[in-house]
């Protein structure tokens, strides 16, 4: 089986680093996580947020939908990438949705991720606070974030979740065709393997 080099960084380092030199991360070498062409991806979930129907006008019986599709799709030993805003909340609302989803979650931790490290932890959710660099080989470098990550260098993807199904601006907008949406809005209320949101790999 594929199994990539995993990388992470911090996004500021990034910035610092980026003054000097276009192509010099400070990246971490992470043994414990894995990430394969057969991963799932999902992002925004928002479990138990009752707003966000409205604000993202997601149908009425969104996070049902939402379960339903990933316990369809993803079983219990294979490995889903959560790219943040997993549940909001009481604790209890975590211990409910581990108890129904399948799968090994990672988790990196989005702006509405709230609880504890030793929480998620307790409950088999991996929380990642950083973004996340795969490198299969020099043709191919993604980072996988929360927030889309903005300058991108030529020649690599970053797949992100936090826009919702807010488009970006019609001119100006700093997003490019290297940035990959995958939250749940845009992408019909699912998780998808990563060989499928990238094609080819």
């Amino acid at each position: 089986m594929l199994v990539w080099n995993i990388l992470r960084y911090q996004f500021p380092a990034i910035l610092r680093l980026r003054e000097k030199t276009k192509y010099n991360y400070r990246m971490i070498t992470n043994t414990s996580l894995e990430i394969t062409p057969k991963t799932w991806i999902i992002s925004d979930t928002h479990f138990f947020h009752e707003n966000i129907g409205r604000y993202c006008n997601r149908p009425e019986n969104w996070q049902e939908l939402i379960i339903k599709n990933w316990n369809d799709l993803i079983s219990p030993d294979e490995t889903i990438l959560h790219l943040g805003d997993f549940s909001f909340g009481k604790r209890s609302n975590l211990d409910i949705l581990t108890e129904q989803l399948h799968g090994k979650i990672i988790l990196i931790r989005g702006n509405h991720d709230r609880l504890g490290r030793v929480r998620y932890e307790s409950r088999g959710v991996t929380i990642v606070n950083e973004t996340i660099y795969v490198e299969l080989d020099e043709k191919v470098k993604i980072i996988f974030s929360h927030w889309p990550v903005v300058p991108l260098d030529d020649g690599v993807i970053n797949i992100h979740g936090h826009i919702h199904n807010s488009p970006p601006p019609a001119e100006g907008s700093v997003l490019g065709p290297n940035h990959i949406n995958m939250s749940v809005e845009v992408r019909d209320y699912r998780p998808w393997q990563l060989k499928d949101i990238v094609p080819g790999i």
